[in-house]
């Protein structure tokens, strides 16, 4: 017997084996991550579907080869670019030279590599930094090589209503909550006109770029992805869960089944072996949990062919049955939990290149205005790149920012965007605030507001008498994809300019007088806009909602008339 091709057998027989058992192994059951692998990045999300949360998992390779490698080579490009005298490193002098790094594509914060040379020269602190020392610095730098953004849709869709009513903060919408409305916003009625409008319930949103994509820390509770990137928050992300799923008459934690994953791998994050999971025992799971579905992407950056999304582990069988996405192979269509999902792999490696010959034949001519071949400081803002600086960008400090100058910026700028992956979700579904907005005129009323939890009652998909997030987004689409250079980051942002000021129309119906006393139009009057006596008021209103509606007007003026006819 030949024992060695014997052992290999039986390795072959045994590898077949234990594949096997891994497919059978019940939904969140699988190891939440492989062994540390460079050549591959692992995120892990969480879906907070009706029933209970999904864990996803998305695999992540560029060039077949993880984030790690594209930033050490984004580091070897700078060295190699900015290496004056040609010794492989970079000195105090040549460092000055290297535009600053962009920390965040969302945030633009930027960071320069002379200004903190100590903490880039550490191995060895030597006044010299090598590759590895700019590819570590460069790591710490810019953190989570995944970053989520949720994109709104319509100016409408992005109110969040849904956090300002739910005064528990457990991600429910409950009918006393709704009940409340009225009293709860009343500090936000600005112009005291008894109605809410858009930029009222959303002060801070920027009127010049409403359907600019805002990371997941500025969105509420309308949005229900969240990234288990940060182990600083998990125990907000655990008491989240808590509210969530957990039994409110009960004060234990979560069982298996409301966190719907595997014996083994609720028996593992059991510390105290009660049958139930605290915050502090949920919080460390979260930093490594169970995933319930597995998705891998290839994104192709430097090589050619297209991005591929493939679900290598689908215990809850979201993935489903459509001919088409299956074909393209860098889409899946899922639905979990009542929630459909869209994923598309997206390549942006054209994007570099558009952004060279977008600044070569039209910005930077447009920008020179006394056509002198550069840049002054006047002329610079006319170049229109969001968030540079022209200081940033003239790194000779001549006072003239010349064309290699800028095609250098945007080359690193391009490279940092493209070291990250981002997942850009947007959604169909729609807000409280549109749902409630019975009159689509873009504002709240009070009536609007009385009949809140008719209006939303449909979406309560589990009956509880309780309104989620996720009952109301219907289908997600989420692009994955490696960050697009900063001229594209404002490009095609879809509805700019989406209209946030209230339709008013005047009203039409009701008698004479209550179309004079309906100040605000809204189609009802309040007892602050009735000129008559209280009194009168309570009698008008004859189903006591504290509103006169066109129709109580009428029938009282028709009463009026019967009894002052001759």
């Amino acid at each position: 017997m030949n024992t060695p091709h014997y052992a290999v057998r039986r390795l072959a027989v045994l590898g077949a084996v234990l594949g096997l058992c891994m497919s059978l192994r019940p939904a969140g059951g699988a190891p939440a991550d492989e062994p540390a692998d460079p050549d591959r990045d692992v995120h892990n999300l969480v879906l907070l579907a009706p029933e209970h949360p999904v864990f996803l998992q998305i695999r992540v390779q560029v060039d077949g080869h993880g984030l790690k490698s594209v930033r050490a080579a984004y580091a070897a490009k700078i060295v190699a670019n900015y290496d004056k005298d040609g010794d492989g490193l970079l000195d105090r002098e040549e460092a000055k030279n290297v535009p600053p790094l962009v920390k965040s594509p969302t945030t633009r914060d930027t960071v320069a590599i002379a200004e903190r040379w100590e903490a880039v020269d550490t191995d060895p602190a030597d006044d010299k930094v090598s590759v590895d020392e700019l590819a570590a610095y460069i790591d710490r730098v810019f953190g989570n090589p995944f970053e989520l953004t949720i994109k709104p849709q319509r100016a409408t869709q992005g109110v969040d209503l849904f956090s300002l009513l739910d005064l528990n903060r457990d991600g429910r919408l409950s009918r006393e909550e709704l009940a409340a409305a009225t009293t709860t916003l009343r500090k936000l009625d600005l112009d005291e006109d008894e109605t809410f409008s858009i930029d009222e319930l959303q002060p801070f949103r920027n009127p010049q770029i409403p359907q600019a994509p805002m990371p997941v820390a500025a969105q509420g509770a309308d949005q229900p992805f969240i990234d288990l990137a940060d182990e600083q928050g998990l125990e907000k992300i655990a008491e989240q869960l808590m509210k969530r799923y957990g039994d409110p008459e009960s004060a234990k934690g979560l069982s298996r089944e409301s966190l719907h994953i595997a014996e083994a791998a609720f028996a593992a994050a059991d510390a105290d072996g009660n049958g139930s999971l605290n915050t502090a025992e949920l919080a460390a799971f979260l930093k490594h949990p169970a995933p319930h579905l597995v998705v891998e992407a290839q994104l192709p950056q430097k090589t050619q062919g297209r991005p591929k999304l493939a679900m290598i582990d689908d215990p809850l069988r979201a993935a489903t049955a459509d001919a088409k996405t299956a074909r393209a192979g860098d889409k899946l269509a899922l639905s979990v939990g009542g929630v459909g999902l869209q994923m598309q792999a997206v390549a942006n490696r054209s994007t570099l290149s558009d952004s060279r010959a977008m600044i070569k034949t039209t910005k930077f001519k447009t920008a020179d205005a006394d056509k002198n071949g550069y840049l002054s400081e006047g002329e610079f803002g006319a170049l229109g790149l969001p968030g540079a600086e022209f200081k940033s960008v003239d790194r000779d400090g001549d006072g003239m920012v010349t064309l290699e100058e800028v095609l250098a910026y945007i080359d690193q700028e391009s490279a940092s965007s493209q070291s990250r992956v981002e997942l850009t979700v947007s959604h169909d579904g729609k807000s409280v605030f549109e749902v409630i907005d019975a009159n689509h005129d873009r504002r709240i009323s009070r009536r609007e507001l009385v009949h809140a939890f008719d209006q939303l009652r449909s979406f309560d998909r589990n009956a509880d008498e309780c309104i989620t997030s996720v009952e109301l987004a219907g289908r997600f689409k989420a692009d994955l994809g490696l960050g697009k250079p900063v001229l594209f980051r404002t490009a095609g942002g879809g509805q700019r300019g989406d209209a946030t000021a209230p339709a008013v129309v005047a009203p039409t119906s009701g008698p004479e007088w209550f179309r004079k006393m309906d100040r605000n139009r809204d189609g009802d009057v309040s007892l602050r806009e009735f000129l008559g006596p209280p009194a009168l008021f309570k009698k008008l209103d004859l189903d006591g909602d504290g509103l006169i509606s066109a129709e109580e007007a009428a029938l009282a003026t028709t009463a009026e008339t019967r009894t002052t006819a001759p």
